[in-house]
């Protein structure tokens, strides 16, 4: 049942949220919250057997005096509900701030089966699918990750849109074997697909003389690539120069920047139209997706 849910392959979490009444007693609150029939209802409907849930709190900490009074609370309402941590279906999250009862599905997540090996630093799916959805592939497209690690912008390209023709390349063999067992766990309509081990600015891929019309990529960063290894920061900035030289007309560059200012400024002076949208916490150091256009 909750298969719409995950057609949202840019979602972190999934959650049903419900109202956290108010009150003095925070277990008491919790308690009247679960109980609610909407609540219960839905928890039900979407569980097979019993729902079983654990507790957790958005401000972190234990809680185990509240845990065990909203147990007994529970058990001496007559709910349905079992608060046990062993088996669990659902984690609900409590918000005290929002005043609200996160309830998360828990168990495999169906969207991102096909990761069957990752890299280090290997893009999350969800920031993968987030940069082919901005990049809205079109039939028959030439997509080139310059920077491929395991693969996953390529496999969320080709899950928005048959027929693509994808190219990825990486200095590390390790990064390519894995892309390469990625790509063919997601069983992609895709028209054509070539991994090759290369420096992203020594070659301009392409399809029967076709130019790359679509490069989508989460390139080299970190803490190191922000501020301080100043070659890392210049390769982004002359993979700009790269991109504009090697994608077709209308061509498009959806990125992640860790110095959005930099690659910005080459991309103007490289005729390109720079767009940026919000920045995104990569944990410890901020990204932002760029948009680079060809200007015809």
């Amino acid at each position: 049942p909750l298969g719409p849910l995950y057609e949202v392959r840019s979602a972190t979490e999934v959650a049903l949220v419900f109202p956290l009444p108010s009150g003095d007693d925070l277990s008491e609150r919790i308690a009247a919250g679960l109980t609610h029939p909407l609540l219960q209802a839905a928890l039900e409907a979407w569980t097979d057997g019993a729902p079983r849930f654990r507790l957790a709190f958005s401000a972190g900490g234990h809680h185990r005096s509240v845990r065990w009074a909203v147990a007994q609370r529970l058990a001496q309402r007559g709910s349905p509900l079992l608060n046990d941590s062993r088996e669990v279906c659902w984690t609900v999250e409590v918000d005290e701030a929002g005043d609200r009862l996160l309830c998360l599905p828990r168990g495999a997540d169906p969207r991102f089966a096909y990761r069957r090996r990752d890299v280090p630093a290997a893009t999350h799916p969800t920031l993968a699918a987030l940069l082919a959805w901005t990049g809205a592939p079109r039939p028959g497209e030439v997509v080139w990750d310059p920077f491929c690690g395991s693969g996953s912008e390529l496999v969320e390209a080709a899950r928005l849109r048959d027929g693509l023709h994808l190219r990825g390349t990486d200095v590390s063999p390790r990064a390519l074997d894995a892309a390469r067992l990625n790509l063919a766990a997601a069983a992609l309509d895709a028209a054509s697909t070539e991994l090759r081990q290369a420096s992203a600015l020594e070659v301009a891929p392409h399809h029967q003389g076709r130019p790359v019309s679509l490069i989508l990529s989460n390139p080299p960063m970190g803490r190191r690539a922000q501020v301080e290894d100043r070659r890392a920061r210049q390769l982004l900035v002359d993979f700009v120069g790269h991109a504009a030289r090697v994608l077709g007309p209308q061509g498009r560059m959806v990125w992640l920047s860790p110095a959005p200012r930099a690659t910005a400024r080459a991309g103007v002076a490289h005729g390109l139209h720079v767009e940026d949208l919000d920045a995104i916490d990569m944990g410890g150091f901020w990204a932002t997706p760029q948009i680079l256009r060809q200007s015809s």
